[in-house]
């Protein structure tokens, strides 16, 4: 195994990602402060660094966000165009190497340790890597390179936006012992966990670093020796190949309802768009699965999670929709006001959808299912629907979703 020191590891780091993305298809957007949000009651997703000039910030609510800048502009996200451009980004960084590996939606680590004399260097692969986002994007990126994952996340963030950090092995001692705790979030340590820290009087990564084992193993178990290796930045972890990508485990879709509703009709208005949606993705992805969950969020924010298993897979909205409103169904009667609904299924297994149905009207659906995929996938969302999604086209809530003309992910 290549030791730290040998190692070049790369992380790219999209700039206010979602945004950014948002400014490129808008014109009028750009210079603007925004903010990317879902429908109706939300939070911001991501700020644009105008937006974050006037202290907007990521988990605001909306409400939030207008006090801090009273014109910002909320834009309502769209994942499937940013899964869409990540997609056509890491075509570019694979122009490098295979060792590329999808840390987030806008987030690549690359080991470059074979790979850079082959183009004059880290440096250069970085800087012509942000040249080809720049260009055929419109996107700006960080870069952070060092000898491995942690130190290169960090650098990655050091200077925001469009900067390049470079840091040699030797550097990374110095460089570490100036970032406090709090500069060391994303990479396994997370907000509580810093907060735990200065509350035990470890402020910098240096003291993080100093601290005994034994201390932070006591207090954090086997997570403790691996947050002072974080403060001494030090850290093994390969980067994975990009075709070693892990499998998906569950697809789901969750929504805010506009308002607190006790309307049964608007919960399987709901309900069906969710299941719509969940098993065009799990099609998407050549997927079946047995187990459905539900999630429902009430209006005082307690949480009901509920779930089923079928003997058969499924892979239809339909089929997704009845065994959710079946699980719902042991709400009844509603005590409170409905608030979030969501819809996810698990226990996914591959080529289960291309088995052959003994039943012709089951050959049938499948194909019908096939060809309204096809048009959907060219021609946007629910260009094609089941008769049944007409319930939620009656409530408007495929136009307050924003689902009607939102094209799905073209590669």
């Amino acid at each position: 195994m290549t030791g730290d020191k040998e190692r070049k590891i790369l992380l790219v780091d999209m700039n206010a990602y979602f945004a950014s993305v948002e400014q490129q298809c808008n014109p009028e957007l750009r210079g603007k402060p925004i903010v990317v949000c879902g429908e109706g009651r939300t939070i911001v997703t991501t700020a644009s660094y105008e937006a974050r000039r006037y202290g907007v910030k990521t988990g605001m609510n909306l409400y939030e966000a207008k006090r801090a800048c009273p014109f910002v502009i909320p834009v309502i996200g769209n994942i499937d165009k940013y899964v869409s451009t990540s997609l056509q980004i890491h075509k570019i960084l694979l122009e490098y190497t295979d060792r590329v590996e999808v840390f987030s939606i806008d987030e690549c680590f690359m080991d470059l340790t074979d790979v850079e004399r082959f183009w004059g260097g880290g440096e250069k692969i970085a800087l012509r890597i942000k040249q080809s986002i720049k260009k055929q994007f419109g996107l700006t990126c960080s870069i952070g390179i060092a000898p491995n994952r942690v130190v290169a996340k960090i650098a990655g963030k050091y200077k925001k936006p469009d900067g390049l950090t470079i840091l040699t092995a030797e550097e990374v001692p110095a460089f570490m012992a100036k970032l406090t705790v709090d500069q060391l979030q994303g990479v396994g340590l997370g907000n509580k966990v810093a907060q735990k820290l200065k509350y035990m009087g470890i402020n910098t990564a240096k003291q993080l670093g100093e601290a005994d084992a034994d201390m932070l193993k006591a207090r954090f178990g086997v997570m403790g020796r691996f947050y002072k290796n974080v403060g001494l930045g030090i850290d093994h972890t390969p980067v994975k190949s990009y075709s070693d990508e892990p499998p998906v485990k569950s697809v789901g879709h969750s929504h805010t309802l506009p308002e607190d509703t006790y309307d049964l009709s608007v919960v399987k208005s709901f309900l069906l768009m969710l299941s719509e949606k969940t098993a065009a993705r799990l099609r998407g992805y050549k997927l079946t699965g047995r187990t459905v969950y539900l999630t429902v969020r009430f209006d005082d924010f307690e949480m009901f999670s509920g779930r089923d298993t079928l003997k058969h897979f499924l892979n239809t909205g339909v089929e997704l929709y009845e065994l959710a409103w079946k699980i719902f169904q042991r709400l009844m009667p509603l005590k409170k006001a409905v608030r979030l609904l969501g819809v996810s299924i698990t226990n996914l297994t591959r080529g289960v959808e291309r088995q052959e149905y003994l039943f012709e009207d089951m050959q049938k659906k499948q194909r019908l299912t096939e060809v309204m995929d096809n048009i959907n996938n060219k021609y946007g969302s629910f260009t094609i629907k089941p008769g049944a999604i007409k319930i939620a086209e009656q409530h408007g809530i495929l136009e307050r979703c924003g689902i009607i003309g939102t094209s799905l992910i073209k590669e």
